[in-house]
């Protein structure tokens, strides 16, 4: 199993457990800032990269969104795995989910953290962020 594959499993077992543990009542809000803290828990070595990207994903497309109660939906699952392949270099990926605010926040995100980033870390990230056109 890839690292891919272990946090899409892990995001399918934290909806479901939502519902488990609450007497089948699902709660989208508590299960989506689950999946955050699991997003930044998966990405610590990044240090808070990853809870300023999993708090942006929260904030920007899910608690936002007009259908709260059915989130994460597939768009928003696909919008933090692409975030999970930005963190892990994943070059090969489909970053196409995202848009070019998210590229600029991420711009953002990296340039505040550069100085605590391992070099290489720094510099697969610059070269994603300049392939979609958002070094501007």
């Amino acid at each position: 199993m890839t690292t891919i594959d272990k946090f899409l499993s892990d995001i399918q077992k934290t909806i479901k457990y939502d519902r488990a543990n609450n007497g089948g009542h699902y709660d989208a809000k508590r299960a989506c800032t689950q999946i955050a803290k699991l997003f930044a828990n998966n990405n610590k070595n990044q240090g808070s990269l990853a809870v300023s990207i999993s708090d942006y994903w929260l904030n920007t497309y899910i608690l936002s969104s007009e259908d709260l109660a059915n989130e994460p939906s597939e768009e928003n699952i696909n919008r933090i795995k692409a975030f999970q392949n930005f963190v892990d270099n994943a070059e090969d990926e489909d970053f196409s989910v995202l848009t070019d605010d998210d590229w600029e926040t991420l711009r953002d995100f990296v340039d505040d953290e550069a100085e605590t980033l391992d070099l290489d870390s720094l510099q697969n990230m610059m070269n994603l962020i300049l392939q979609n056109d958002a070094l501007s």
